[in-house]
């Protein structure tokens, strides 16, 4: 017979442990990890909870046994992503499997279950015009369906089973949803909204590109980096030609387009981790990390080439743009400041040159009048 002040037990039990999850996975938030790093790390902390619930269980027949693993699942697969919510699925699997019994089938599909009704909720109902109350109640609902599992159990329980655990299954799956939505899904939101105004405050507002401020941020990890393995650094500078015409002639608003033309189609010629950010005005800056001067030359190249070869395009008009880029290559690592300096310097020469010109200085620590390259 299953008693139910022990059912009562094991929900209360892991309270404290949704109240960890809570904890670790703010601290996971902040510490600004990748996407990737992220869900693994948060998946396996749902898994070890999910191993903990199991670890302590109510026996309910010969060989079957009950406890949280369930709203684990799926409260991991529907607030925090799939990725986090399968790894819980699959330890939930597996520890169940080494436990072993006449409850391993039954085990088995309530954890699919579980996902699969998280899952449906994550794309079917979390975005619909409701309380979160009541989104939340659904969600406890919809993971009660691994209640079905039991028809995996021996026929001999069927009865017993859903007498006793269905009410029991739906109460605890509703209130566990309800408080973990609560603590846990609000605070992740909150930290996205932290996130999304860090991400506004370093990025420039037209273009979408770094800006100074994040600029001179990720430039101290990139020349960290090349301190370290001695390798290649370029810094490109760029300003349009004659943009203040273009402003004149056809106004700011089409002289905000080609810059927005201009973000666009060099970032699209650019590797995926180099630095791109506007500066000021029309003045851009990339950097090149890890990277050898004839490599630097033929990115810089590109950038100059995608830009002359195509009109502007706004509304009716098409502007003919051009931009001039001065560059620097080092192998070590000066300050942002020396390494802008001296790229600005080759700017200026290209501009002397006639515009629409690359000019790269190879240098340690300033241009060298014989180190030039005009495409």
């Amino acid at each position: 017979m299953i008693d139910f002040n022990q059912l009562i037990s094991t929900f209360v039990d892991p309270i404290a442990l949704i109240m960890a999850l809570v904890l670790a996975a703010s601290i996971l938030r902040r510490k600004q990890i990748t996407v990737f790093k992220y869900n693994i790390a948060v998946g396996g902390l749902f898994s070890v909870a999910v191993v903990y619930t199991m670890s302590d269980p109510i026996p309910i027949y010969s060989g079957g046994i009950y406890d949280m693993r369930f709203l684990l699942v799926g409260a991991a697969t529907a607030l925090i992503n799939p990725y986090a919510g399968g790894m819980a699925m699959m330890t939930s699997i597996i520890y169940r499997i080494a436990i072993g019994g006449d409850g391993v089938a039954p085990g088995i599909g309530g954890s699919v279950i579980a996902f699969m009704a998280g899952w449906a909720w994550r794309y079917y109902v979390n975005d619909l015009p409701l309380a979160d109350w009541k989104k939340a109640s659904i969600l406890g609902g919809m993971l009660t369906l691994h209640s079905l599992s039991i028809f995996l159990a021996p026929q001999t329980y069927w009865g017993q089973l859903f007498a006793t655990l269905l009410p029991y299954m739906a109460m605890t799956n509703v209130v566990g949803a309800l408080l973990i939505k609560h603590l846990l899904y609000d605070q992740l939101s909150f930290l996205s909204q932290s996130e999304g105004l860090r991400s506004e405050a370093a990025l420039d507002y037209l273009t979408g590109l770094l800006n100074r401020r994040s600029l001179e941020r990720r430039y101290r990890a990139v020349a960290a980096r090349n301190e370290m393995l001695k390798g290649g650094l370029s810094a490109v500078y760029f300003d349009v030609d004659n943009f203040k015409a273009v402003n004149d002639k056809h106004g700011h608003a089409a002289g905000d387009e080609v810059l927005r033309t201009i973000a666009r189609r060099v970032a699209a010629v650019l590797r995926e981790h180099d630095i791109f950010a506007r500066v000021s005005g029309d003045e851009f800056v990339i950097i090149l990390p890890d990277i050898g001067l004839t490599e630097a030359q033929n990115i810089a190249e590109r950038c100059r080439r995608v830009i002359a070869d195509r009109f502007v395009t706004t509304g009716s008009l098409h502007i003919p743009v051009t931009i001039s880029l001065g560059a620097i290559w080092v192998q070590d690592s000066p300050t942002i400041d020396a390494v802008l300096q001296q790229a600005d310097k080759a700017l200026y020469r290209a501009k002397d040159q006639g515009r629409n010109v690359v000019v790269f200085s190879k240098s340690g620590n300033k241009p060298h009048p014989q180190d030039p390259v005009a495409a």
